[in-house]
């Protein structure tokens, strides 16, 4: 096996190591999507393509529904209000939806890993609850026990990859 293709192995399994018991969700092939390295090819070539172009695009999978941001910047271009020090069109977020969501229970959540919110507003019923390191975030429906999505997000392990330019902004005088 060469290196590069280990080196990937290596970060896929440790993208998805915190995501207790995945297996539950189907063997589907987004879960070879790697967030912050993944590329809108890499995506199409696993789930296809999607009809939405811009930087956000939904995919429609066999057991679900899969919503991916991608980095609308090419690294971290000077007088651009840019995030990440990643190539354009990289993965930076996705929430998965899944068409037949497990309970609560077959997650096996360690949640003393989590923190409890309510994120949505408009929807006040919903439960989140949020891996602030690992940027992971599990929502449930206003019952509290059936999934709703699962979003994965840049969590403060990818601080490395941040753009240093908004640290560097000068204070007022």
């Amino acid at each position: 096996m060469s290196k590069p293709v280990i080196a990937l192995v290596l970060l896929m399994t440790t993208t998805f190591a915190s995501v207790p018991n995945l297996s539950t969700l189907g063997q589907s092939k987004w879960k070879q999507i790697v967030l912050m390295r993944s590329t809108r090819e890499d995506v199409e070539k696993l789930v296809g393509q999607s009809k939405y172009r811009g930087d956000s695009a939904m995919y429609s999978l066999e057991d679900g529904s899969l919503d991916v941001e991608y980095y609308a910047f090419n690294f971290c271009e000077p007088g651009r209000d840019a995030d990440w020090n990643l190539p354009q069109w990289t993965v930076i977020e996705m929430t998965y939806a899944p068409d037949n969501p497990p309970q609560f229970v077959a997650l096996k959540l360690d949640l003393g890993k989590f923190r409890k919110v309510h994120e949505s507003p408009h929807v006040p019923d919903m439960i989140s609850y949020v891996n602030d390191e690992e940027g992971i975030d599990y929502t449930f429906e206003g019952d509290g026990t059936t999934l709703h999505s699962i979003r994965y997000s840049p969590g403060k392990r990818f601080k490395d990859l941040r753009c240093t330019e908004r640290s560097k902004q000068k204070k007022p005088r």
